[in-house]
């Protein structure tokens, strides 16, 4: 359970920014985790569809583009 908290906390100050470190895990949960969308396999790569125009895709992909950067050139 620690391990849990301390990667949520890790996620919402350098991935989510200042916005969400307040936010409560419930916040974070109906405001990004629980998004109504489509994840499928196609030619082995895993898609998520998102609905079109959902204020939250923006979050999402920034902090996708954030997550990127943390991972090192090694790995990469």
């Amino acid at each position: 359970m620690i391990l849990t908290l301390n990667l949520n906390a890790i996620k919402k100050r350098l991935v989510l920014g200042k916005y969400w470190v307040s936010k409560r895990m419930k916040a974070i949960r109906f405001g990004l985790i629980n998004l109504p969308g489509r994840v499928f396999e196609c030619s082995h790569n895993l898609l998520v569809r998102l609905v079109k125009g959902h204020p939250s895709l923006g979050i999402l992909l920034e902090a996708r583009r954030l997550i990127m950067k943390l991972v090192p050139e090694s790995f990469g």
